[in-house]
């Protein structure tokens, strides 16, 4: 270790900071307990330069100046924090909470393998390098700020070993001692090149946040409001709102809309074939992927709208359609028919998951207002809804917890993990139209159930149907749940819970632009913008527009609290969401996409489908959920002209 040649304090010893420091130790100023110390480590060739100052309330700036005395391919750094005590908890957003130890994937698990702690590159990361841990006292969050070249990516890695636990950012970039390259896969780790001349200059920005510990690992929210209120909040170039509504219907009704017998549908999505021709994926899906009710209501509302009857009759024979053939003896609704459709009967290995049926019941609640809107009586549809309901509720444990899926005779798939939380939104709804307190005591038990993992835990799980791990769709569920349940009883502790879940949300959320030299990076070329996007799960380290989904709820929680950051974030999502949405005219990779199609997966990183390099940062699977999920948040943002959209 080699030593540091210049520190510089500007006003770090405050009488009025929770914190002093004394030298590269930074204290608590009453008890005088160590919170940690700074160790800078580097390579012969390199001298270093530490200045650090206050940038903000028990916020500290760190600039580690690195001069290269001669040249060198092998040049390193790293920068540490170092905590003389065992973390509770931790967490790399995004990559790992507490060490993932939940689920059945094959992502990486603890912090460490026998041949070496796990490094990870800040592009994996929502904020660049972000690493965060809470000891019995202190809660801790050490980042840096995003590269502007290549040459500056960086990497970082929590260590939580028994008697201390370290928070590092090094240089140059690399993820040891294997990669996770993709889904359940691995291949050999890799160090970029640390090249340098003499005279070279590399330079890292950190950020070191301190707060006490707090019950349900709330003492989250001060780092992550200091990383927003820092991030540059770039603009993205999207289309309008106006135009995305066309857009998207477009897509839905002259490409995903089919028929076949007396049953219509949206099919799932489209992907291109070798030749680049697309082919259209066969299956239909309630919910999820599918959005077929979904997309049905967005057909009804443009018909209340612009008065397009062709829409309304495409809704309507959508939504007839699934409530003649789907709804099942006891409740259950069957939620796909790519596997069911024309059989007499249904497979007992089909389960009918939380998801979708949530999903079904939301939506036909909805579906049955706009139908009576459009002067069709259709009161099976509310019947339907309120028939999943009954059949959830009947089914519901004493502790308040859902099933995550029922096999078709009723019996329960298994009650793991935080899907079940989908039957909440609309178990209040049932409570909201029908005054039925049964509806509300069981949306409020299984409310508080999976909210007490949240806060037990420090994350939600496996709301994506193909993943088995720690996520974020599962929390957009406790998002809804919480906000509704405000309105139905002004009990303000729900704010307090949808800010909480806002904070783990945005443990997931983009903070930076990604940044890469090559202009024909497809990034670059298709001026995509990672700002905003969200990450999927701890099992699939791509980005997507899902977040788009829990906009209204964002614009809602920051009037309501006054907080200008939800607003913001909200902002942010929906400009990201609706970035590389086709006008009928856009070329990405050879392949001519449809007006209102997108592609669902966007690789910042090494991370991708097939782990090799050199990639594609676009797939090209043109799913149907995001085009589904814009025109849902803007019907429920209900702007008639569309100008309180952002732009």
């Amino acid at each position: 270790m080699l030593p540091v040649a210049a520190m510089m304090f500007s006003g770090c010893g405050s009488d009025r900071a929770s914190y002093r420091w004394d030298g590269l130790t930074l204290a608590d100023n009453t008890s005088g307990a160590v919170v940690g110390t700074i160790v800078a480590s580097n390579s012969p060739e390199l001298t270093a330069d530490i200045a650090i100052e206050p940038a903000g309330t028990d916020l500290y700036r760190i600039t580690a100046r690195y001069v290269a005395s001669a040249p060198s391919d092998s040049a390193f750094y790293t920068l540490d924090f170092v905590s003389p005590a065992k973390a509770d908890w931790w967490m790399i957003p995004s990559v790992s909470y507490n060490g993932n130890n939940w689920g059945r994937g094959l992502e990486p698990r603890g912090a460490r393998t026998d041949e070496g702690w796990y490094t990870y590159t800040h592009r994996i990361t929502p904020i660049p390098g972000i690493t965060y841990s809470e000891t019995p006292q202190f809660a801790i969050a050490f980042w840096a700020e995003a590269p502007a070249a290549d040459r500056d990516n960086f990497a970082c890695s929590v260590m939580p070993d028994s008697l201390s636990t370290t928070h590092r950012l090094m240089w140059p970039e690399e993820e040891m001692p294997v990669m996770y390259c993709a889904r359940d896969k691995y291949t050999d780790g890799y160090r970029v090149s640390g090249t340098v001349a003499a005279g070279d200059t590399l330079t890292m920005t950190a950020y070191l946040s301190v707060a006490p510990t707090q019950p349900g690992h709330r003492a989250q929210h001060k780092f992550l409001t200091e990383a927003w209120t820092m991030a540059d909040k770039p603009r993205a170039n999207v289309h309008t709102p106006a135009d995305l509504w066309e857009y998207g219907l477009q897509y839905a009704e002259n490409w995903l809309y089919s028929e076949e017998g007396d049953f219509a549908g949206f099919t799932i999505g489209y992907s291109p074939d070798e030749n680049n021709v697309l082919q259209r994926r066969r299956g239909y899906e309630i919910g999820w992927c599918g959005q077929n009710a979904s997309f049905a209501n967005s057909m009804l509302t443009d018909y209340l709208r612009h008065g397009n009857e062709s829409r309304r009759d495409m809704g309507m024979k959508v939504l007839d359609s699934w409530a003649a053939l789907a709804p099942q003896p006891g409740g259950l609704f069957v939620t796909n028919y790519d596997r069911v459709i024309g059989l007499d009967t249904i497979p007992s290995a089909i389960v009918f998951d939380a998801c979708n049926l949530g999903t079904a019941a939301l939506n036909y609640f909805e579906a049955a207002d706009l139908a009576k809107a459009c002067g069709f009586e259709r009161d099976n549809f509310a019947r339907i809804a309120y028939d999943i309901c009954d059949f959830v509720r009947a089914d519901q444990q004493e502790s308040g917890v859902y099933g995550r899926g029922w096999h078709p005779d009723g019996t329960c798939y298994v009650r793991e993990g935080t899907i079940g939380a989908f039957m909440v939104p609309p178990m209040l709804e049932a409570y909201t139209r029908s005054s039925d307190e049964a509806y509300l005591e069981s949306g409020r038990r299984a409310y508080d159930y999976y909210l007490s993992q949240l806060k037990a835990d420090g994350y939600t799980t496996a709301g994506a149907l193909d993943t088995w791990c720690i996520d974020k769709e599962s929390s957009i569920s406790l998002i809804r749940g919480a906000m509704r349940l405000y309105k139905i009883t002004s009990d303000k502790k729900y704010i307090d819970d949808a800010v909480a879940i806002s904070d783990y949300l945005s443990t997931w959320l983009w903070h930076y632009n990604t940044h890469f030299d090559d202009p024909a990076n497809d990034f670059n070329k298709y001026d995509y913008h990672t700002f905003g996007a969200t990450s999927v799960s701890t099992q699939h380290r791509h980005l997507d527009p899902y977040a788009v989904f829990w906009v209204p709820e964002w614009f809602e929680l920051s009037e309501i609290t006054g907080d200008p950051q939800w607003a913001e974030k909200a902002v942010a999502v929906w400009e990201n969401a609706s970035q590389l949405v086709s006008d009928g005219n856009l070329v990405i990779n050879g392949v001519l996409r449809p007006a209102g199609s997108q592609n669902e997966a966007f690789f910042p990183s090494r991370w991708h489908w097939t782990g090799e390099e050199p990639a594609e940062r676009l797939n090209q699977w043109l799913v149907a959920w995001p085009g589904a999920f814009r025109l849902e948040t803007i019907r429920r943002l209900g702007a008639a002209d569309w100008t309180s959209m952002p732009q």
